[in-house]
C-alpha cells in the first residue's frame, strides 16, 4: 500500500464525496469529536450543523461509543460562567500591568507622548477592557439548550450495536494494533519506553495518548464495520475533528488541479489510511468507498452540493478570525487618484495576469503567501492573508494583483481571514493609491474574467462583493474598474443584474407564489428562477422539496447573480417560509449563456 504524495483534484474528492451522500448506500458516522463541538459553538451555528445532518435522515448515524463519550462530556461541563476565571485573571493582568509600566515610564520615554498622556490612555484602555471583562464573566454558554437540541438528535439516530461482540474483539485484538500502529486510534494508544540504545524496552507501555478510553476509536470504528455488513451498505463515510493526529487519515502535501497544476494542501483534503481502507473493504466486501471528511470538508459538501445555509457554521469553526478593521465608508471619497509623489495611478490589466501561477520556489515571504492563499483548506489559507498583513506596504503592482486574485479565490471557499485583509487595506489610509487599485484589480479580475483574461459567470462571496460594489466611486480606485470592468465588460452589461461601477440602483424583485409555494422569481421582469434546472443550479438537493424564509433566497440570489444583497429590493414584508420545489434552480445565465438579466 502506498501513500500518494499529490492527492485527486479536489473537485474530483469532493465528486466522490457527494456521490457518496446521495447514494442510497450511504451511511455517514459522526464522531464524538463532532458531538462535542456542539458545545463550544453558537447556537445558530449548532442548528445549522444539526440541521445539515438531520436532512440526511437515516443515512447519518451515531456510534454507541460516539454517544457515549458526549454524554460523559456533558457531565463534566460547566453549567455556569465559564469565563469568570479568566476574566477575574485578566483583570489581575490588567492591574499589575499598569502598576509595573508607570515605574518605568517618564518624560523621555516616549518620543510623541508625555507621561501624562500615556497614563490617561493607559487608564481609558483597562476601563474599557474592565468593563468587558465583568460583561463576559457572567456569559451563560447555553449547555441546557444544547442539551435540549443535541441529546434527542443523537437518540433518533443512534445505532443498535452489539457492543458484547466489539469489546470481546477489542479485548483480543486492541494491544496487537496498537503495538503496530493500526488505525484507527493508534494516536491515542500505549507506546513502549525507549532504551539507551533507542530500542524498545520489555515491560508495560508508556500512555502518551489517552490515559482512559484509549480503545474509543477503535470500538467506534467496529461498531461503523458491524453496521456496514448489510449488503445495501456502499459507503462508509467518518466525519470527525480527530484529523490531525494521522490515525485516521492521511494528508497528502499537494493536491492536484483540474488544469494540471499542484495546490498545496492545507488539510481540506483528507484520505483514509490505507490500512483503514483495506480493512472496511475486507470485512464489508461489497462496500463502494471508504471516506473520512473534517468538519471543514463537510461545510463545502454542505454548501456546493446540497445548497445547506451554513454561514455560522463556517464562521464557529474559524474561530480566531477577527472583525474587519474600519467601517465601510470612512472618508474615502476624498483621497485623490495619485499616487504618493502627486502623479496619477496607472494600472493595467491583461490576460497575462490571469495566466500567473507562482511555482513552489518562488523566494520571498510575499510570494510564499501568494502561494499559500491558492492553498486548499482555511487554515493555511488563514495564515497566509493575516502573514501578508506585514508585507501589504512593500508589495509591487503585480504581487498586489496576485494577493487580489488569492483573496478571492480564497473567500469562494468561505475562509474569512482573507476577506479581512482585503476590508483592512482598501478600508484604511495607510496604503497607497497603486496598492489598492492593483488590489482590486486581481480581485475583479479574478471575479469576472477566466484564466485566458475572457468574461465568465462571475462567482464571489457576499462579503467580496459588497467590497467590489462599495470602492467602485472611489476616485483613488477608479482606474481598476476602468482597466477591468469599463473596458470589457460594459458593452455586455445587461447580461449581468448588476456590475460595479455602474450608477447605484435597487432591484426589485417579484417573487409569483402558488400558495407558500414558489413558482417563479424576476428582477425588472426577468426570470431568475427556472423550475426543472440542472441539478449543478438547483436550490434544493435531495429530490424532496423544502421550506426557506424569504431572506435566505434573497441572499441565495445576490451571491449567485453576484450583486450586494441591499440591492434586492422586495415590496411587502419578508419574514415568512416559502416552500421551494425540488427542482427549482437559477437560469443558465453568464456572458456566454446570451441570457439577458435587464
Amino acid at each position: 500500500m502506498i501513500f500518494p504524495e499529490i492527492a485527486p483534484s479536489r473537485s474530483e474528492c469532493m465528486r466522490q464525496i457527494q456521490e457518496a451522500f446521495r447514494s442510497d448506500g450511504a451511511r455517514i458516522y459522526v464522531d464524538a469529536s463532532v458531538l462535542i463541538h456542539c458545545y463550544e459553538m453558537s447556537r445558530s451555528a449548532r442548528e445549522e450543523l444539526l440541521n445539515a445532518l438531520d436532512s440526511f435522515g437515516a443515512k447519518v448515524r451515531i456510534p454507541v461509543w460516539s454517544a457515549k463519550e458526549t454524554w460523559d462530556h456533558t457531565r463534566a461541563l460547566r453549567t455556569k460562567w465559564p469565563l469568570k476565571a479568566t476574566a477575574k485573571t485578566l483583570s489581575n493582568y490588567m492591574a499589575r500591568f499598569r502598576s509595573e509600566s508607570l515605574r518605568y515610564v517618564d518624560e523621555r520615554t516616549f518620543g510623541d507622548m508625555s507621561m501624562e498622556q500615556f497614563a490617561r490612555e493607559l487608564d481609558g484602555f483597562l476601563a474599557t477592557g474592565e468593563a468587558l471583562a465583568k460583561r463576559a464573566e457572567h456569559i451563560d454558554p447555553g449547555h441546557d439548550d444544547a442539551n435540549a437540541r443535541l441529546l434527542p438528535f443523537i437518540a433518533g439516530h443512534a445505532l443498535t450495536s452489539d457492543m458484547t461482540v466489539i469489546y470481546d474483539e477489542v479485548n483480543r485484538t486492541g494491544e496487537a494494533r496498537y503495538s503496530h500502529d493500526v488505525p484507527p486510534g493508534f494516536g491515542d494508544g500505549g507506546v513502549r519506553a525507549q532504551n539507551g540504545e533507542g530500542e524498545e524496552s520489555e515491560g508495560s507501555a508508556q500512555l502518551k495518548g489517552k490515559k482512559r478510553n484509549r480503545f474509543g476509536d477503535l470500538i467506534m470504528w467496529l461498531e461503523a464495520l458491524q453496521d456496514c455488513g448489510a449488503p445495501e451498505a456502499k459507503h462508509l463515510v467518518i466525519v470527525t475533528r480527530d484529523n490531525t493526529k494521522k490515525d485516521w487519515v492521511y494528508n497528502p502535501e499537494r493536491v492536484a488541479t483540474d488544469e494540471g497544476g499542484l495546490l498545496q494542501n492545507g488539510g481540506l483534503i483528507t484520505l483514509p489510511l490505507p490500512l483503514l481502507a483495506q480493512e472496511a473493504k475486507f470485512r464489508c466486501p461489497h462496500l463502494e468507498g471508504v471516506h473520512v471528511i473534517s468538519l471543514e470538508m463537510l461545510t463545502h459538501i454542505l454548501r456546493t452540493g446540497h445548497g445547506a445555509r451554513v454561514t455560522n457554521l463556517v464562521r464557529a469553526l474559524q474561530p480566531d478570525v477577527g472583525n474587519p478593521r474600519g467601517s465601510v465608508r470612512d472618508g474615502r471619497a476624498e483621497r485623490r487618484g495619485e499616487s504618493a509623489e502627486g502623479d496619477p495611478v496607472a494600472v493595467s490589466f491583461g490576460s497575462s495576469d490571469m495566466m500567473f501561477e507562482p511555482g513552489e520556489d518562488t523566494e520571498g515571504p510575499v510570494w510564499r503567501a501568494v502561494n499559500a492563499l491558492r492553498a486548499e483548506g482555511w487554515s493555511i489559507t488563514n495564515a497566509a492573508a493575516a502573514a501578508l498583513t506585514e508585507y501589504m506596504h512593500q508589495v509591487n503592482a503585480d504581487q498586489a494583483k496576485q494577493i487580489g486574485r488569492g483573496i478571492v479565490a480564497a473567500s469562494n471557499d468561505d475562509a474569512l481571514k482573507p476577506i479581512e485583509l482585503a476590508q483592512h487595506v482598501l478600508n484604511g489610509d495607510e496604503y497607497s493609491a497603486e496598492i489598492r487599485a492593483n488590489l482590486l484589480v486581481g480581485m475583479l479580475g479574478e471575479t469576472y474574467f477566466d484564466e485566458n483574461g475572457e468574461p465568465r459567470k462571475p462567482t464571489a462571496h457576499s462579503d467580496i462583493t459588497g467590497i467590489l460594489f462599495d470602492h467602485a466611486g472611489d476616485a483613488d480606485t477608479r482606474v481598476a474598474y476602468e482597466a477591468t470592468i469599463a473596458t470589457t465588460l460594459d458593452p455586455f452589461r445587461k447580461l449581468y443584474l448588476a456590475l460595479p461601477g455602474e450608477p447605484e440602483r435597487s432591484i426589485p424583485i417579484e417573487l409569483q407564489l402558488s400558495g407558500s409555494r414558489l413558482v417563479g422569481c424576476q428582477a425588472d421582469g426577468k426570470d431568475l428562477l427556472e423550475m426543472n434546472a440542472p441539478e449543478s443550479r438547483q436550490l434544493v438537493s435531495g429530490g424532496k422539496s423544502e421550506e426557506m424564509p424569504v431572506t435566505d433566497l434573497l441572499a441565495a440570489l445576490a451571491r449567485e447573480f453576484v450583486v450586494p444583497e441591499a440591492m434586492l429590493t422586495l415590496e411587502g414584508p419578508t419574514n415568512f417560509q416559502i416552500e421551494l420545489p425540488e427542482r427549482i434552480g437559477f437560469v443558465g445565465w453568464g456572458p456566454n449563456s446570451g441570457e439577458l438579466l435587464r
